[in-house]
């Protein structure tokens, strides 16, 4: 872990001398020390570094997407042996390095802010850089433990092997790795202190507020398959947001773009991207063709999150980052799926197609979409899951909805095919825990996930 430390601390000199490109942070490009409330706020605001390294190796290793064979045999061998769910061998460069990065920086933050004083002048600012710090630390850990870990089960989560849980930014600090229970134990502490400390809202997407620590508890008790703590937080987050975009007016939903969507649009609550991908790209990556064709002709998300390539295949261009790279944050159509869900898993048809109408009714084309009208929670359940998949693709959202389903009994497998070979992940293998970086193995001891 010291090699990624060392070059941790590099990267916080550039941004405390740079500008951030969202929030327009500024300094006088000289390097401050981190010993006040300003510029530990700095820190937080260095969006490249702190909203944007959200693991996307299970986003890559999901059902989402195809390479055809030529664009695979184009590709590094590490490219090749990831596509194919193999690649033990990697080292420097990846996603569990540019997560750590964030989970210092945030270590950083809250071990400068122990040496100074809260007093009444300073606690707005004092709690919510403490929150704040928590908050983004957090959704690392999570981020983290769905790629390189189990799934979630009660039965076997305190032997599981999880993620390193840092403690602090001090680079001799040992490294190991914590149990699954205990990487969760911590996640839902700190985003329950982060909420806290956090405002009610924020001057922008990039900083968190309240109803962003609502929505990362939601999402992370819903990994969990804890429906019940999911719905109460889904359920205070629709509270106080719940605005959806429009498909049908182009003010929300621009359709002569070649992306539609408006960055930070009004959906958007926490705004995150995924890290780099060599495997997710938008001129090689290829929508399932299964996934593509259970769109509705007159569902709009058709067009606004698919354009054609050759072959007559599509590529996704719906990220609400407004561009290529891929949007991870929390949004209100992922809470009113979140409720929707687990209103059904409590035998509530009727609430849950509520929020599902709700969704569906402005995602599809002006007097085309019939609400959907059913009693059988089972029948209601499936269509949520189905729709989920649909309005949340591409998000970072599905690795973590396979292995958790697969635990209710699922049975979701993969598949790839490569020049007439198949390649076939099954339901609950270990290989749905991604392996850890080999050179941080090497240096630390710590166990290599099983094949």
């Amino acid at each position: 872990m010291n090699r990624l430390m060392i070059f941790s601390a590099v990267i916080l000199l550039s941004l405390l001398a740079s500008c951030n490109k969202y929030l327009d942070v500024k300094s006088n490009g000289t390097f401050v020390v981190p010993n006040n409330l300003e510029s530990l706020q700095k820190i937080l605001d260095g969006s490249n570094y702190i909203n944007s390294n959200i693991c996307a190796m299970g986003e890559a290793a999901s059902d989402n997407y195809f390479l055809t064979a030529s664009t695979y045999n184009a590709m590094s061998e590490d490219w090749r042996k990831f596509y194919l769910w193999d690649n033990y061998e990697y080292t420097y460069g990846n996603d569990w390095d540019r997560a750590y990065l964030t989970v210092y920086n945030c270590n950083l933050v809250l071990d400068e802010l122990k040496k100074i004083e809260r007093k009444p002048e300073n606690g707005i600012m004092y709690d919510n850089i403490k929150g704040t710090a928590l908050f983004f630390r957090s959704v690392q850990y999570l981020s983290l433990v769905w790629t390189f870990a189990k799934a979630y089960d009660p039965n076997t989560a305190i032997n599981d092997l999880g993620i390193v849980l840092r403690g602090s930014s001090d680079f001799n600090e040992l490294s190991s790795r914590a149990s699954v229970q205990q990487c969760y134990d911590r996640i839902i502490a700190d985003l329950t202190e982060g909420e806290r400390l956090l405002p009610n809202n924020t001057s922008h997407v990039m900083r968190p507020s309240k109803i962003s620590a609502y929505g990362m508890l939601s999402r992370t008790f819903l990994s969990m398959r804890n429906y019940d703590e999911a719905l109460k937080y889904a359920d205070l987050y629709l509270l106080q947001k719940n605005g959806l975009l429009d498909f049908n007016d182009q003010s929300h939903v621009d359709w002569s773009k070649q992306y539609s969507f408006s960055q930070f649009n009004h959906e958007t609550d926490s705004y995150m991207e995924m890290s780099p991908n060599g495997l997710i790209a938008q001129n090689s990556t290829l929508v399932d063709t299964l996934l593509y064709r259970s769109y509705d002709e007159n569902d709009l998300r058709k067009k606004a999150y698919f354009k054609s390539m050759s072959d007559d295949y599509m590529s996704f261009v719906g990220s609400y980052s407004s561009g290529s790279v891929l949007f991870a944050g929390i949004a209100t159509d992922e809470m009113l799926l979140t409720r929707s869900e687990c209103l059904a898993r409590a035998g509530r048809a009727s609430d849950a197609l509520l929020d599902l109408n709700k969704l569906l009714q402005s995602r599809f084309s002006t007097g085309t979409f019939m609400p959907i009208m059913l009693e059988d929670n089972k029948t209601v359940l499936q269509i949520i899951l189905n729709e989920r998949r649909k309005e949340l693709v591409f998000r970072g959202l599905r690795w973590i909805d396979i292995k958790r389903l697969n635990k209710e009994g699922a049975d979701i497998s993969i598949k790839r095919r490569i020049e007439g070979k198949d390649y076939i992940l099954t339901a609950n293998e270990n290989r749905f825990a991604l392996p850890l970086p080999m050179d941080i193995i090497a240096e630390t001891g710590m166990p290599q996930n099983p094949k």
